[in-house]
C-alpha cells in the first residue's frame, strides 16, 4: 500500500504531500489553502481514491485538514 507525508507550509500557505508507491515511485502533491478560513480545494480526490481507495484518502484528507487547521492558527484565521 501507498503511503504519505505532509508537511506544513505556514509561511506560503501551503500543504505539501509526497505520497510513496510500493515501487518507491513517488508523486508530489501540494494544496493552497486561505490562511484566514482555512478553505482549500481537493481536486486531486478522485484521481487518488481510484489509486488508492477511499479509506487510504479519507486517512490523507484528515491529515491535510489537521496542518490546514494549525497553518489557519498560526496566521490568526478561524476554521
Amino acid at each position: 500500500m501507498a503511503s504519505f507525508e505532509a508537511e506544513l507550509d505556514s509561511e506560503s500557505h501551503i500543504v505539501q504531500v509526497v505520497v510513496t508507491e510500493d515501487d518507491g515511485s513517488e508523486h508530489d502533491y501540494q494544496f493552497d489553502f486561505d490562511p484566514s478560513s482555512g478553505r482549500w480545494e481537493f481536486s486531486e480526490r478522485d484521481l487518488l481514491e481510484r489509486d488508492f481507495g477511499e479509506e487510504w484518502v479519507d486517512e490523507l484528507e484528515e491529515e491535510i485538514e489537521k496542518l490546514i487547521a494549525k497553518g489557519v492558527e498560526s496566521a490568526g484565521g478561524s476554521a
